[in-house]
């Protein structure tokens, strides 16, 4: 008597008898889809290769349709920032590279992790991917058997697969075909730095130089497509350098653990990929509400690996400890906005800031509202106005009087304190004669004192306080003037040297 089938091999026997029942045009049409649907894919190889189905988040078919883009050679270099443990090296490595041989069996990939281990892991999952029943039913894709170790692996018609660890040799080979057409292989980098080694400056510096002095002159062309998947470690990791210095412009989706919004560009040549996904847990069967929670109680891991926003550890002008937080707002004095104007809107990625500040009862400065942004002359104005105008609807009685909009008199901000003059708006023009760092030192004292209050609970705090706790090494500063200036005025400047700290 035949011992009954498991699990696994009953549903290899289903799926056989399947395969055997389509028509030719039923498999035409399938490899169709599976060939234009990176989702679809998936999905469908990993069901066979796993025996259970892929657990399709709402945010992996933006991740599937940004790959999509990168078959089809709209994409050239693409960075996805995801948190750890977010589908990525399966959506973006296995079932990427399986695809490609798919599209085109001679395709030439060169994939690099922090670790060899990791990387010759993922290229066995490839082969594994393509060693499916279901998969050869539609690409019968060959291994040449003289060469055909888990670092280096070829296929009959040509194609390619070097695994190695992000910091070892890869001379020899190279990403793509040079005269061929459409799709010829990527280079795919998923997570070149590990995290306990982001605070490392040689090893941080080495990897970002891979890029310069290794992984570039690796690519067959210019146009072959290069795929880097990581979570942020670091304000100058990886992807920091990719963006600022290497001089090419990058698409960028960018997923945060708690959805607030489209993110804002961070600095360097960044396409921003929209991702559409409604506010909340990125993940709620990974994450939710209350477990994002406690990940924010680690500041530093939580900014970076999970918000994608990397903050620059101690050891900075101000402290987060320094800040002090508030759930309602207390009766104040008075109330003002101070603004930023960038210099440009396309100069280094300068972003115009407005602030709305309240001086407390208790001698405290609050900071109410903030918008943050990268407006043209006319926006610039409208953004100006509705922020004043919500600003204004505050009560008086409760809030005290809203005095004025002050603006650093210079390039953009000159013209919008005309602009807002005209409309009967208090504005004073100011003029910043002194450096921002030394500016800085003069509200040190009262920050240090607890004097400045921020609220609790608002979509831009996080992004605020990693600038603010960033300064004076962060990618970005533009928040940092209006705080100056509103602390001093609210709460009066002080003589400061670093001696003090």
């Amino acid at each position: 008597m035949n011992a009954p089938l498991s699990r696994s091999e009953l549903l290899t026997a289903i799926r056989a008898e399947q395969e055997a029942r389509k028509s030719e045009a039923d498999r035409a049409r399938e490899r169709k889809v599976l060939l234009g649907s990176h989702l679809a894919f998936t999905t469908k190889f990993f069901l066979e290769k796993e025996g259970q189905p892929f657990s399709v988040a709402p945010f992996h078919p933006v991740m599937c349709e940004t790959l999509d883009r990168v078959f089809s050679g709209e994409i050239k270099r693409l960075i996805i920032n995801i948190p750890p443990g977010y589908g990525k090296t399966e959506l973006a490595v296995i079932n990427f590279i399986a695809r490609g041989f798919a599209v085109n069996s001679r395709s030439r990939f060169i994939h690099a992790s922090y670790a060899e281990p990791l990387a010759l892991d993922n290229s066995t999952k490839v082969k594994d991917v393509i060693n499916l029943d279901g998969y050869q039913a539609h690409w019968p894709v060959r291994m040449r058997q003289d060469q055909n170790a888990k670092g280096l692996w070829r296929t009959t018609d040509g194609g390619h697969l070097r695994a190695a660890a992000a910091g070892q040799p890869i001379t020899g080979f190279r990403a793509g075909i040079l005269a061929e057409p459409g799709f010829t292989g990527a280079l795919v980098i998923d997570d070149p730095l590990k995290p306990d080694d982001a605070s490392s400056d040689p090893t941080r510096k080495f990897i970002n130089a891979r890029w310069d002095n290794t992984f570039k002159s690796r690519l067959a062309h210019e146009d072959v497509p290069v795929i880097v998947i990581m979570q942020r470690l670091h304000v100058d990791d990886f992807v920091a350098h990719l963006l600022e210095k290497s001089g090419e412009e990058w698409h960028l989706l960018r997923l945060p653990v708690l959805i607030d919004g489209e993110v804002e560009p961070p600095a360097g040549r960044a396409v921003m990929i929209p991702h559409g996904l409604p506010d909340g847990p990125l993940w709620k069967e990974k994450h939710t509400l209350d477990q994002i929670k406690v990940l924010q109680l680690s500041p530093l891991v939580y900014a970076g690996q999970y918000v994608q926003s990397p903050t620059v550890a101690g050891g900075n002008l101000f402290k987060t400890e320094w800040l002090q937080e508030y759930d309602d707002l207390p009766l104040l004095s008075w109330r003002a906005i101070y603004a930023d104007t960038a210099q440009k809107t396309k100069e280094r990625n300068d972003y115009t800031v407005f602030e709305h500040w309240g001086a407390g009862v208790d001698g405290k400065a609050y900071l109410i509202d903030l918008v943050r942004g990268r407006f043209e002359a006319p926006e610039l104005e409208k953004t100006a106005l509705a922020f004043w105008a919500k600003a204004k609807a505050m009560s008086a009685d409760r809030y005290g009087h809203l005095r004025k909009m002050a603006v650093e008199d210079k390039v953009s901000g000159t013209g919008l304190i005309q602009a807002v003059s005209r409309k009967a708006i208090p504005v004073v023009a100011l003029q910043r004669d002194r450096d921002k760092y030394t500016r800085a030192l003069d509200a040190i004292p009262s920050v240090a004192a607890g004097l400045v209050v921020l609220p609790r609970l608002a979509p831009w705090k996080l992004t605020f306080t990693s600038e603010y706790a960033a300064f004076p090494d962060g990618s970005f500063d533009d928040q940092i003037d209006p705080f100056i200036d509103a602390v001093v005025e609210i709460c009066g400047g002080g003589t400061f040297t670093l001696d003090n700290i």
